[in-house]
């Protein structure tokens, strides 16, 4: 989930994640030689920034008459990346268009490449770095005062930039609108290129791609409008060289889906890497080199005029939600059909509340979850009528390989497998709840042959006593409960909990077979053994 802040004023929130940043192994008081004169005092200082109090993680102190802050907590306030150089013993602060270094031991920073006297030595306290506070007036162009009185240092600074978060390294100029960032805290802060567009609301950056000197920058612009309908306007920028060389805008209305920006393909040769880019209606797809090699026109695919969120694309097909009804949509360049999913993979009263649904800006519960091969493409629903927002996995087999997939190797049956099975045909038997493991059975383990042996009584007495019931799309929860059995030939069942002393096991798309036995519920709950604890 996208977090949108206006961050250069900086609260006491986003500091929270900086705590081990500058550890520097020295001693606990004033390093000899580092100018203190008299034993450092907290105090009890207050900082306060444009107004507002700020909690500084490591608090102020007054030593030799000279008040100093901590530059770790100072340089995150003021929005700058602060990095630590052991082998130098060298802070780093970076900021668009400032690099300031400070080498522990001398009388002067290094502020853009120009010596900057300091008004006092720094200290070393607690295995942080202290500087005098006039220091960050100079540094940071912030007008940095102290209030003997209150004991308060007020801070003002009109910030030019706006960081979306501290761990972003990510600024944007709103008014000349060019973007700088950082690759790390190791990395300078380069001007990249400038955002096509204005900033209306929040805007929030994140990086897409597969790394290396090409990648994908996401910018999304969260704002209202005058009948207060959200609106997102996601600007997505091909970054080669740390260069904008390519930019879409994409707008959408009341939701918002995160756009790919990255997908793979296999061939016999290995992996292929592809970078996206969309303005929600032509698709332009590039190569590992950042050239342009494929554009899809959306419109004109599905013939509808519509902003679309693009959320896979494969070998020949992509999964497409338009904007305004929010039904999944499959774009098959097969066979050149266009198929809406609730349509194919709900039912009931889901398949009719997603399909019925007229209002504007919906979605359907669906999202896209991988692709299985052989033209099976599988799906999370969140039912909308589920008030406990459980899930389940659903699978769409695609018509145009209908031919492809007749030509595999047939699934056994639940009746043959239960037949065959045996710790000579289990490999393994793996439980869990949730994130919850409990300990595997192997076949290996001849240990663990007489529960193997529990679990195939189980499938036997399925195939004998198990009664077929429809399977709502809501009844499977998010998180996997239960037993899943794997056999050496490939096949794979999965046994759930169907309530009070009942198992099911899926057969079909809203089918299950439950087995409602005492005896059989008992072994599946006795082979959950928890694993023992470290040291235990």
């Amino acid at each position: 989930m996208l977090l949108y802040r206006r961050v250069l004023t900086l609260l006491a929130a986003n500091m929270l994640v900086i705590t081990m940043l500058l550890g520097i192994p020295m001693s606990a008081s004033a390093e000899e030689g580092s100018g203190a004169d008299a034993a450092p005092q907290a105090g009890g200082i207050k900082v306060m920034m444009n107004g507002n109090r700020y909690e500084l993680y490591t608090a102020p102190l007054v030593s030799g008459g000279n008040v100093y802050l901590p530059v770790r907590d100072m340089g995150r306030l003021l929005g700058t990346i602060v990095s630590w150089n052991a082998a130098a013993k060298m802070v780093s602060m970076k900021y668009p268009e400032l690099t300031v270094r400070l080498i522990y031991g001398s009388k002067h920073a290094i502020v853009n490449d120009r010596q900057v006297p300091l008004p006092a030595p720094f200290l070393n306290l607690q295995g942080q770095i202290y500087a005098p506070l006039r220091f960050f007036s100079e540094a940071a162009k912030a007008e940095v005062v102290w209030d003997e009185t209150s004991k308060t240092v007020r801070i003002t600074r009109k910030d030019t930039y706006i960081q979306p978060s501290p761990w972003s390294y990510i600024w944007l100029n709103p008014v000349t609108k060019e973007i700088y960032r950082a690759l790390s805290d190791q990395h300078p802060v380069v001007l990249i290129g400038k955002l096509e567009g204005t900033v209306k609301g929040d805007i929030s950056f994140y990086n897409g791609g597969f790394g290396g000197p090409i990648s994908i920058l996401t910018a999304v612009d969260k704002y209202t409008d005058d009948k207060l309908l959200l609106h997102y306007d996601e600007y997505s920028m091909l970054v080669r060289d740390n260069k904008i060389v390519s930019q879409k805008k994409a707008s959408y209305a009341h939701s918002y889906q995160s756009n790919l920006t990255y997908f793979q393909l296999y061939r016999r040769e290995g992996w292929l890497q592809r970078l996206v880019i969309t303005d929600g209606k032509i698709v332009n797809v590039f190569d590992e080199q950042g050239n342009a090699i494929n554009d899809y026109d959306l419109p004109m695919l599905t013939g509808q005029d519509e902003v679309f969120t693009v959320l896979n694309i494969g070998e020949d097909y992509l999964v497409v939600r338009p904007n305004r009804t929010g039904l999944l949509t499959l774009i098959d360049l097969k066979d050149h059909s266009v198929v809406v999913l609730a349509d194919k993979l709900l039912i009931g009263e889901e398949r009719t509340h997603a399909l019925n649904n007229k209002a504007l800006y919906s979605e359907d519960g669906l999202n896209f979850s991988g692709d299985m091969g052989h033209g099976s493409l599988d799906f999370i629903y969140y039912s909308p009528l589920d008030k406990k927002n459980r899930s389940v996995r659903l699978t769409y087999d695609r018509p145009s390989y209908e031919e492809e997939r007749s030509n595999l190797p047939k699934p056994k049956s639940l009746s043959e497998l239960a037949a065959v099975c045996s710790p000579e045909t289990i490999t393994s038997v793996n439980l869990q709840d949730g994130d919850l493991l409990y300990v595997p059975l192997n076949s290996t383990n001849k240990a663990d042959h007489e529960s193997i042996n529990k679990v195939c009584r189980m499938l036997k007495k399925f195939v004998k006593s198990g009664v077929e019931e429809t399977a709502s799309t809501a009844e499977v929860e998010g998180f996997f409960h239960g037993m899943s059995i794997s056999f050496a030939d490939g096949s794979y069942l999965q046994v759930q909990e169907a309530g009070q002393n009942r198992l099911s096991i899926a057969i079909a798309r809203g089918k299950q077979l439950v087995l409602d036995d005492l005896e059989a519920y008992k072994d599946f709950k006795h082979l959950k053994i928890l694993p023992p604890r470290d040291g235990g």
